[in-house]
């Protein structure tokens, strides 16, 4: 493709846009066209860009309100709008369940003594009674938190996937 400018080339363009092209143009016109390079590319590239233009605009749907395009938008509007809210509490969500998970396996490594000399001491074994006769309700609460925490965010997961 040349760059230099060719005399003809405003006409031809005018010509296209009109949609002359070729049978309500000047027969000079045409005849430069078979010579130039330039504006026959030109041609071909308008003509195919018209083309592509009509078969657009020929599978538009016509019949469609304008309410209906409106309630579309407001719900994507929506929807996205959902999807960036849902982002911070997502990572609220993870943040709780590492500092759970951390404070649980911190309160076990603080008392794994005390674990192991209940699990060897004469006559018992390790019931969750006698964890409850130890230390009160406090593992089993915190254990009872860890698994609510877990299933929250399983299910904030799945339902994530599924969208």
């Amino acid at each position: 493709m040349s760059w230099a400018g060719c005399s003809e080339r405003e006409e031809l363009r005018a010509v296209l846009r009109r949609g002359q092209w070729p049978d309500g143009c000047p027969a000079e016109l045409v005849k430069h066209v078979e010579g130039c390079a330039a504006c026959r590319q030109e041609v071909l590239v308008t003509a195919h860009l018209q083309s592509a233009r009509a078969s657009a605009v020929a599978e538009a749907p016509s019949s469609v309100s304008p309410s209906l395009l409106w309630w579309r938008a407001q719900t994507r509007r929506r929807e996205a709008a959902l999807k960036q809210a849902a982002r911070p509490l997502a990572a609220a969500q993870v943040f709780a369940l590492v500092v759970m998970v951390a404070a649980v396996v911190g309160f076990v490594a603080w008392q794994w003594p005390a674990v192991l000399a209940l699990g060897t001491q004469a006559g018992g074994g390790l019931s969750l009674a006698r964890l409850e006769a130890e230390w009160g309700v406090v593992p089993v609460m915190a254990a009872l938190a860890l698994v609510s925490a877990l299933g929250g965010v399983v299910a904030l997961l799945t339902v994530e996937r599924q969208r």
